[in-house]
Order: structure tokens, then C-alpha cells, then sequence
């Protein structure tokens, strides 16, 4: 979804790209072959992002082959299951915690200290309007989005001196897989209280993350 139509936008923009999966290879390597296609260069990594030693990996990988990190995009997903409160237990919270919190924590922390060396480095994160316009049976996704509001915000205002800039891109509902459960009635209410009368397509949101990864945005 957002991570595809990213990696191709950024690589329009003349950024190699690093390609994180943590199991669907097949399609990593079809963005890979595009990202080429557009002529740039492009390596694909598997690693799960709530272990911290395949993050340190990855980041050392990366670092081997492109010797720095110019921006970091975290838009990893899973589907949302929608699950009534009465029906929630602690366990369906901290999996939505540690998937949105945890994993951008160490991505970040990871990172990081790579872009203070350079003296700059760009930050994206992934929202979600729900945080502000919040729709029922997503308790448990709504409460770790508010919370990575607060980390971003937190993060931005204590990295800004060291030369990393770090932003949230908010889209609303988004046409992707990861929305196929969604009830199309969902969809189409959405849609029209939209003041362009439809949902964001991921090049939408890939045309906001390239604004904030250029120089433009500084």
C-alpha cells in the first residue's frame, strides 16, 4: 500500500531505496524491480521490526551498502481487526502498541545516531485521522495512533537541534488491502463527508512523504 507507492515516489526523487519485509518477499521484489526500472538502486531486507537485533542488522546492512541513511519512512501495517470494547482484552492493546510504538522506538533509536553523525536525516511517520476523528470497534488501533502523535511530537522537538527532522503524515481511509475488512458502507460515508468526495489513494500519501523527505521542507 503506502510503503510500495513510497518506495516508488522516493525513488522518482533519485533516493535508493532499502526495501523492508518481513514475509512477503515476492512482492519486495517486484517494488525492487521498479524501483530499478526507474534507475535508481534498490536492496530488499527481511526483518521483523519488534526484534531489535534484526532492526540493528538491517540498519548495519543498509549502512554497508549505501554508507548512510538519508530518511527513514515508517509505514509498516497489519490488517486492524475490528473488535467491540467488551470484546477487547489487554493483550489486543499492546499488540497495536508495540506494532505503531515499539517498532518506530527502535527504528528510530537505530538510526538515529547515524544522522547526528551526518548532521541531518528526515523522519516520517505514519497517522492516522482516526486519532482525531475516531470510529468505533478500533479502540485498541486509535489508542497506539494518539500514542505515536506524542512520540513524533516529543521526538521532533528534541532531535530538531541535532539536524533530524521528524513529521506525521495523517492520511484518512485509504483504499489498500489493509482496509478490505472495512464495510464498504464505511467506505462510501467516508467518502462523502471528504470535501473531494472519495477516499486517498496511496500515491496521495507517497506525494506528502516526498515533500518531507526533500530538501523543500527544511
Amino acid at each position: 500500500g503506502i510503503g510500495m507507492a513510497t518506495c516508488l515516489q522516493l525513488a522518482k526523487d533519485s533516493f535508493d531505496i532499502v526495501i523492508h519485509y518481513h514475509k512477503n518477499k515476492q512482492k519486495a521484489e517486484e517494488i525492487r524491480a521498479q524501483v530499478e526500472a526507474i534507475g535508481q538502486k534498490a536492496i530488499i531486507i527481511s526483518a521483523d521490526i519488534l526484534s531489535d537485533a534484526e532492526i540493528q542488522e538491517m540498519v548495519k546492512r543498509t549502512i554497508r551498502v549505501f554508507e548512510k541513511i538519508d530518511v527513514l519512512v515508517n509505514c509498516a501495517a497489519a490488517v486492524i481487526p475490528a473488535i467491540k470494547f467488551e470484546d477487547l482484552v489487554w493483550d489486543d492493546y499492546l499488540h497495536q502498541l508495540e506494532l505503531n510504538i515499539k517498532s518506530v522506538f527502535s527504528l528510530i533509536k537505530a538510526v538515529s545516531p547515524q544522522m547526528i553523525e551526518n548532521g541531518k536525516g528526515k523522519i516520517i511517520n505514519i497517522g492516522s485521522l482516526s486519532a482525531d476523528k475516531p470510529i468505533s470497534d478500533w479502540s485498541h488501533y486509535i489508542t497506539a495512533k494518539s500514542a505515536l502523535v506524542g512520540l513524533t511530537r516529543s521526538l521532533a522537538f528534541e532531535l530538531a537541534p541535532k539536524g533530524i527532522r521528524i513529521n506525521m503524515v495523517t492520511p484518512g481511509l485509504i483504499s489498500t488491502d489493509l482496509t478490505a475488512d472495512v464495510p464498504e458502507k464505511t467506505k462510501l460515508i467516508t467518502a462523502a463527508q471528504t470535501p473531494l468526495r472519495r477516499l486517498a489513494l496511496t500515491a496521495d500519501v507517497a506525494g506528502a512523504i516526498s515533500f518531507l523527505a526533500s530538501p523543500k521542507s527544511n
